[in-house]
């Protein structure tokens, strides 16, 4: 029996309001980026999955090779209007047929971008292919159990799809481990970004500032809006305590 494919996210259209409704990216999370990806200032690094560079333009610097590669020509526009200092290589492509020679990186890593890659096995065994001896690769995703904490529980039909989509912590071990990384290990990270008002969170989800919401048709989304907001409002009152759930995956070539 044919499994229903997963819908993709149309980044052509999200990349319309993706700045206004992402915050930067969070200081403790570019710090483990930095850290599990053992980035120095001479690092040859590729951000596979840019997006409009929120991780990339915080890293970077100007003794780094950095390399940002995105398939969204406009997501990729936003960023590169970003990179005033021009110290990044903008480049679109695919992940999982990287445009760049063997063993070439010192470290590959991927931010909320593997659920999005349809061959998740090709896109790593890129990664390794790019890498050099003792390069680095990190994926920071989520956990199943993480999407089920999350506020977003309860709007309808939201974890039935990312559920789907995100490929478990094991199952991503285990593919790195057979696609030739060695030392692989993954560490989990809890981010508390303090208190946000239920409007202004409310706003986010309007604006629909998670892809997944984007893969709702707009009846489904309306519909599971009305009651989102509704609990919401009911559960947390007039501010929301905002907890941010990664699990970060490393390992070695």
């Amino acid at each position: 029996m044919n499994r229903p494919k997963i819908p993709k996210s149309d980044y052509s259209q999200i990349a319309k309001y993706y700045d206004e409704v992402r915050p930067k990216a969070a200081p403790a999370l570019v710090s483990m980026l930095i850290q599990y990806g053992e980035i120095h200032d001479v690092s040859a690094v590729l951000d596979v999955g840019c997006g409009t560079g929120r991780f990339t333009l915080s890293i970077r610097n100007v003794e780094n090779l950095f390399c940002a590669l995105d398939p969204s020509i406009d997501m990729l526009k936003q960023a590169k209007a970003k990179d005033t200092s021009s110290t990044v290589h903008w480049i679109r492509g695919d992940g999982q047929n990287l445009p760049f020679k063997d063993s070439f990186f010192n470290c590959v890593y991927m931010t909320a971008v593997i659920h999005h890659i349809e061959n998740k096995n090709l896109a790593l065994k890129e990664a390794h292919r790019v890498l050099g001896t003792d390069g680095s690769f990190v994926i920071m995703t989520f956990s199943h159990s993480g999407l089920k904490k999350h506020i977003l529980r309860d709007f309808p039909g939201v974890i039935e799809i990312d559920l789907k989509r995100v490929p478990s912590v094991p199952s991503l071990k285990k593919t790195m481990k057979m696609t030739g990384f060695r030392n692989v290990r993954y560490h989990i990270v809890q981010i508390e970004e303090g208190f946000v008002s239920t409007d202004e969170y409310l706003k986010r989800v309007r604006n629909k500032y998670v892809s997944t919401l984007s893969l709702l048709s707009e009846d489904e989304f309306r519909r599971g809006l009305r009651v989102f907001e509704k609990k919401a409002r009911k559960k947390y009152g007039a501010r929301i305590r905002k907890i941010d759930r990664f699990v970060f995956l490393v390992g070695k070539k």
